[in-house]
């Protein structure tokens, strides 16, 4: 099993961004997020998630996997933490972003529309570690696994 680096994620990615049927797979009116995974092989994770208004991720990391996403339709603003700050990075449709394995960041639906992005990760998603900032630092709040957590 290989780790795909950012460019052949990035390219997962556009390979099924096109696909007008997306658009379709999860409903934009549901009032919370929702997820489906539409790949999985031995080195890599694709997921589409809908994002009703006002949706966040929390501040999490995938663990060791890479990933990128892209935004579909509507607009998503992600927070990631670095080196003590945090970097805000509006994405809107057609946009795309991608980041090594222990990227730590909060993906939000700040707008007043739904959005729906695809995401990629390789290798598969294993844990997620969710933290909490708590006096200008993040802890640790806990760890999800894979067939327990989602």
């Amino acid at each position: 099993m290989a780790t795909l680096t950012v460019l052949p994620l990035l390219q997962l990615l556009r390979d099924h961004a096109d696909d007008a049927d997306l658009l379709e797979l999860l409903d934009p009116d549901d009032h919370e997020r929702s997820w489906s995974e539409l790949l999985r092989t031995d080195d890599a994770q694709l997921w589409l998630i809908s994002w009703p208004p006002g949706a966040r991720t929390g501040w999490h990391d995938h663990g060791t996997a890479t990933g990128a996403f892209t935004v579909l339709r509507g607009r998503l603003v992600e927070h990631s933490w670095s080196d003590g700050g945090v970097v805000v990075r509006a994405q809107e449709a057609g946009d795309a972003h991608a980041f090594a394995g222990g990227h730590i960041h909060e993906v939000r639906n700040e707008d007043d529309r739904p959005a729906l992005s695809l995401h990629a990760y390789s290798p598969r998603l294993a844990t997620m570690t969710r933290y909490a900032v708590k006096g200008g630092q993040l802890e640790i709040a806990g760890v999800e696994q894979t067939g327990v957590d989602w």
